[in-house]
C-alpha cells in the first residue's frame, strides 16, 4: 500500500516539472492502487493492475488531453504573436530572455539585440518566443 502512495506522490511531482502532460496517468493509477491495494493482496497483481489502469487512462484521456490542450496553446499564441517585447538579458549570440504576459520566456532572433531592445513576436516555437526586431 505505501509503495503506490509513494509512487504517486513521485509521479505527481514529476508532472508537476513538466510541460506536458507525462505521468499523470501513472499518478492516478497508483492512486487508485493506494487505495485497492489491501484488496488485492498479492504484489504482482498489484503491479499488472497498475499497468492495465495505466493503459487505459492513457488510451482513453490522451486524445481529449491533447485536444485541451492544443486550444489552450491556440489561446496563448493569438494573446502573444505580434506583442512588443524589451529584452531583459542577453543569453548568448541569438538567444534573450524576455517578460511577458506575467512570464519570463527565452527568446530567439536571428538579429543582434541588446538589453533595452524592443522586438515583435513572430511565433512560439517550443517553449521559446521568436522575435524579429524592431
Amino acid at each position: 500500500m505505501y509503495i503506490w502512495l509513494i509512487l504517486t506522490v513521485i509521479f505527481l511531482i514529476l508532472e508537476g516539472y513538466t510541460t506536458a502532460l507525462i505521468s499523470i496517468w501513472f499518478a492516478l493509477a497508483a492512486g487508485i492502487l493506494t487505495l485497492t491495494s489491501g484488496y488485492i493482496p498479492d504484489i504482482m497483481k498489484q503491479f499488472y493492475f497498475f499497468v492495465a489502469l495505466s493503459f487505459v487512462f492513457i488510451i482513453v484521456t490522451r486524445p481529449l488531453s491533447k485536444k485541451l490542450l492544443s486550444k489552450r496553446k491556440e489561446k496563448i499564441e493569438s494573446r502573444i504573436i505580434g506583442q512588443t517585447v524589451e529584452i531583459k538579458k542577453v543569453i548568448s549570440s541569438g538567444e534573450y530572455e524576455t517578460y511577458l504576459d506575467g512570464k519570463h520566456w527565452k527568446a530567439k532572433c536571428d538579429r543582434e539585440l541588446h538589453i533595452g531592445d524592443k522586438a515583435r513576436v513572430l511565433r512560439i516555437q517550443g517553449i521559446k518566443l521568436i522575435l524579429e526586431k524592431e
